[in-house]
């Protein structure tokens, strides 16, 4: 019997008139049309989840197909879009609104929420073979006015395509029978006159007696949208103790000091404070320009944050088939893309004792007459927004080429096909950061000072009786930064600093199919082919922010930018085979029964060898009924990012659950004493910012996952109804050894639950800082197991009328039973380490078309869930810290088009045209503007022009 949110959700998906237009008519597509006529002279085809050339475009395998129609009519500007939309997709992928990604403009697709290096992405059935800074294949690579279709295959297929294929495939279909050209140009904007977005595409082919030859050429630019521009985003809005307040950082512009009521000389009127800010506009130079810091004075970073990275890319593609003579053809792909991006965030946060640098007592500008900084944590801390350097921001740019050289052809009249292709992949990004200072400079600012006695006294570093000379150092007054003088200071020591990343990757493989002997039922077919794939990667830094052990903290500049060269690689030879046995035909009760069978055997020069299997199952009772059912042993190995990167640092938004300490919280809840190591217990200790520095670890000692997918399922396609179309899959994932980087959050909940990860942490020991966290470690790792499973419901109906016009009904909806990693259910909640798991999403749509015009009516659903524990702000038990609900969204999308006739069409698209603004998770539970960006839209209405001209 159905619970009440399947219903709740079946209700949803059948009321709904409309949805992302993600989907087409057909069930499947061929990923690779070559023509081969059988006995019917029906066109063989290999279908995406499949190697063997079959007649049938449905088979055991789930497939979803996006065509070149419903890509149009979804009004999206690039694949990440127009993927993210899908209801198999869940998790935490990286996008273009997620403004600390990297700044790349790259865009991931996680399917079934098990993270995008578990999602497989091929281009016309061949892996793409780019992965970018994100580990994953960046999809935005691929322009959408190249593509005829996406299929996306909703099953594990380890046995077919090797590893990463856990989660499914997404199989990038470009056009390739095109004869003359096509220009199409796009203009759009968001209903606040930002976010504008244009692209330009050539799109041309022609063919001779033996060739044909396709060239695509795509212009696109994006520019950024402000956080400070939405109302859901322009402040720092934090859940703490029921309430919700404008927040920020405890790096402010004007400081905020720390100050024991023990300092010598301090003034009776800060002595209570516990720490102190300069007022506004006074000098700082006395102490009676200070007051006590209180949580309004927070930094609202959230204005200098971006919500939409700009993007510009060029790209080329091109596709080359000549036939040698009639059995023989040779082919050729190009691709080349290269996109301009980067982030931008606010002004460096300074803080003396994670930043390792004193600021002297003997400073000429420190009016309190005490140390401050320093790692060891003896002196009490000073922390300063660095404003005047302007925000920190980077440049980026990723130049990716990919090329693959084949030939193929058939072995006489034996019904035989074979396939020779070469390929090789290369992406390289490059990136200048802004916004830092020269850290030895900055200890030498910092340090003690003098005001000299030449003619003209000049401030002057060091003392009098050992000074700096003037020519090598500036001091710097930390304590008035506002101060044009200061301004022209830190000038002498900024800096900017370089990273440069390349990935490679070589492949190559030799296929062959054909009929292996016939049967009662048919002929039984086979393919077979053996893989060479090797990938390399190195990541090279600037000398300036190469860390040093044990804790990789310090560097030449700020601590957030200290990281290490690294590099690595490996390759793999594999074996694979499948075979397809039709059992029964044309029977009472047994129209078809068929069964395929595939294995993969892969030899590791790193992880030595591992096979993977598949069984799948069609079985037709009648014409209008199929049910199938697919089993298939999946794998993934870590990738180079996992096993060689080095240590990098992390800003992480966390609550520290010692906050608080007693002794009676520590008798009642024993496994504190271990998660709460060096933190007073007189309950005064308090975390003074709402994040706290991650270290990233990778791990050469790595195994890799394994795992097994299931799925069953039926389709429908009833003789009484023409043109309609239902099919439902039950799927199941198992995963072992989940790899995976721990969340600092999720660490602390181990270390609470089962004494798991306490040891990541580690606090100041003695001192003013007593108990805070220095230092984070986030280390990658094999995280036991995970399971999720659930349900996929599609429903398709073409409704035909000369007089009225064309309608197409469609509802694709996808429900998450459970999602488990250990004993932790993620389902129907928002979690800090794995991402947003609703339980239910669906899409569904209206499109009509006559006399030349079309249009669609769209809307894509996300559930209500809820984010547990998120009052982080209080220690207490989870009863008296209950979940926050987060409410459920959909989104409505209008297509509206006009062919004025065979050269050209305009088209006109709104997306989310009730401007629906996204659900706040407050910033102590994300990372950027107050909500998922991964999931929920960020900009809001916005509508774009397009135009084609053929000729």
């Amino acid at each position: 019997m159905l619970n009440s949110s399947l219903r709740h959700s079946i209700r949803f998906a059948l009321a709904t008139a409309a949805t992302a237009s993600v989907s087409s008519m057909q069930a499947a597509h061929a990923q690779d049309a070559k023509p081969n006529v059988d006995a019917n002279d029906l066109e063989e085809v290999v279908v995406t989840g499949s190697r063997i050339r079959r007649v049938d475009a449905e088979t055991a395998s789930p497939v979803l197909v996006i065509d070149k129609a419903a890509i149009e009519k979804s009004g999206v500007t690039t694949a990440g879009d127009l993927l993210s939309r899908l209801p198999t997709v869940s998790g935490a992928a990286t996008n273009p609104a997620v403004n600390n990604g990297g700044g790349f403009g790259e865009a991931n697709i996680e399917l079934r929420g098990l993270d995008a290096k578990r999602t497989l992405v091929l281009l016309n059935g061949r892996r793409l073979g780019l992965v970018g800074t994100s580990d994953a294949t960046d999809i935005n690579l691929i322009p959408v006015n190249l593509l005829e279709r996406v299929d996306v295959l909703k099953e594990g297929a380890g046995a077919i395509y090797g590893s990463d294929a856990i989660a499914g495939v997404v199989n990038f279909v470009t056009r390739k029978d095109v004869n003359g050209a096509e220009l199409t140009g796009t203009y759009g904007e968001s209903a606040e006159s930002d976010g504008k977005y244009s692209n330009v595409n050539l799109l041309w082919g022609t063919s001779g007696d033996n060739f044909h030859f396709t060239f695509n050429g795509s212009y696109q630019k994006q520019k950024e949208v402000w956080a400070g521009d939405r109302e859901f985003s322009k402040f720092a809005l934090y859940l703490y103790s029921h309430s919700v307040q404008q927040g920020g950082s405890s790096r402010v512009p004007n400081g905020r000091i720390n100050l024991p009521a023990t300092t010598p000389g301090l003034d009776p009127a800060l002595a209570g404070c516990g720490s102190v800010t300069r007022i506004e506009g006074a000098a700082g130079s006395t102490q009676a320009d200070y007051r006590c810091y209180t949580g309004a004075d927070a930094f609202n970073y959230q204005p200098f944050n971006l919500i939409m990275t700009p993007q510009e890319r060029g790209s080329l593609f091109s596709t080359w088939d000549y036939e040698i003579n009639d059995k023989v053809q040779m082919y050729a792909e190009l691709l080349y893309n290269r996109t301009s991006s980067g982030f931008e965030i606010a002004p460096l946060p300074f803080d003396g004792n994670a930043d390792d640098v004193v600021v002297s007592s003997q400073s000429m500008y420190n009016p309190f007459g005490i140390d401050f900084g320093g790692v060891s944590g003896a002196n009490p801390n000073i922390r300063v927004r660095l404003s005047s350097l302007g925000d920190r921001r980077s440049n980026t740019s990723s130049d990716a080429k990919a090329v693959k050289l084949g030939v193929r052809g058939e072995i006489g009249d034996s019904g035989w096909n074979w396939d020779a292709m070469a390929g090789y992949s290369r992406l390289d990004q490059d990136a200048r950061i802004y916004g830092y200072l020269l850290q030895h400079k900055l200890a030498d600012a910092f340090g003690p000072s003098f005001l000299n006695s030449d003619p003209v006294p000049t401030p002057q570093c060091g003392t009098p009786a050992d000074p700096i000379p003037l020519t090598s150092c500036t001091p710097v007054n930390i304590f008035n930064l506002a101060d044009p003088a200061q301004i022209s200071a830190l000038g002498t020591i900024t800096t900017s600093y370089h990273t440069d990343r390349e990935f490679t990757s070589k492949q190559a493989s030799l296929s062959a199919d054909g009929k292996l002997f016939k049967m009662p039922a048919g002929d039984a077919l086979v393919s077979i082919e053996a893989d060479y794939l090797d990938q390399q990667a190195s990541f090279n830094v600037d000398a300036l922010t190469i860390a040093q052990p044990p804790l990789f903290l310090n560097c030449e500049i700020a601590q957030e930018t200290c990281s290490g060269l690294s590099s690595g690689g490996y390759s793999v030879q594999e074996l694979s085979a499948e075979v397809f046995l039709p059992l029964v035909a044309d029977k009472t009760g047994i129209q078809a029964l068929n069964v395929t069978l595939g294995s993969r055997f892969s030899d590791y020069e790193q992880f030595g060898n591992t096979t993977n299997s598949t069984f799948k199952l069609e079985y037709r009772p009648i014409k209008d009924i199929l049910f199938r059912g697919t089993y298939a042993q999946v794998f993934r190995t870590p990738t180079i990012l996992d096993l060689s990167a080095s240590p990098t640092a992390n800003s992480v938004t966390f609550s520290d659950t010692c906050q608080g300490l007693t002794p009676a919280r520590l008798a009642g809840t024993p496994s504190l004493a271990a998660a709460c190591v060096n933190v007073p217990t007189d309950g005064t200790f308090a975390q003074p910012n709402g994040q706290v520095t991650g270290m990233l670890f990778s791990n050469p000692d790595l195994d890799p996952e394994t795992g097994d997918v299931t799925t069953v399922g039926i389709l429908w396609q009833p003789s009484f109804a023409d043109g309609l179309n239902l099919e439902v899959d039950y799927w199941k994932y198992k995963i072992k050894e989940v790899i995976t980087q721990l969340d600092p959050t999720f660490m602390q909940a181990q270390c609470l639950d089962n004494g798991s990860y306490c040891d990541q942490v580690i606090r100041y020991a003695t001192g003013p800082n007593q108990g805070q966290i220095l230092e984070f470690k986030q280390p990658t790792v094999n995280l036991g197991d995970l399971e999720t499973n659930g349900l996929d419901f599609g429903v398709r109906y073409a409704l035909r009328s000369e007089a009225a016009g064309n309608f197409n009904f469609q509802v694709d909806w996808t429900h998450i039973d459970s999602y488990k990693t250990g004993a932790i259910e993620v389902v129907g909640t928002f979690n800090r380490q794995f991402g947003n798991f609703a339980k239910d999403r669906a899409t569904a749509s209206i499109g009509w078309n006559k006399a030349g015009f079309d249009a669609q009516v769209a809307a894509r659903y996300i559930a209500a869930e809820e984010l547990l524990l998120p009052d982080s702000g209080r220690a207490v038990p989870p009863e008296e810290n209950p979940p926050l609900p987060i409410p459920s969204v959909t989104y409505v999308d209008l297509y509206l088009g006009y062919t004025v006739n065979d050269s050209l069409r305009f088209s006109l698209s709104g997306t989310n045209i009730t401007d629906k603004q996204p659900p706040i998770l407050y910033q102590n539970n994300v990372t950027n503007a107050n909500t998922d960006v991964v999931t929920y839209d960020t900009i809001g209405r916005r509508f774009s022009v397009s135009a084609t001209y053929k000729f």
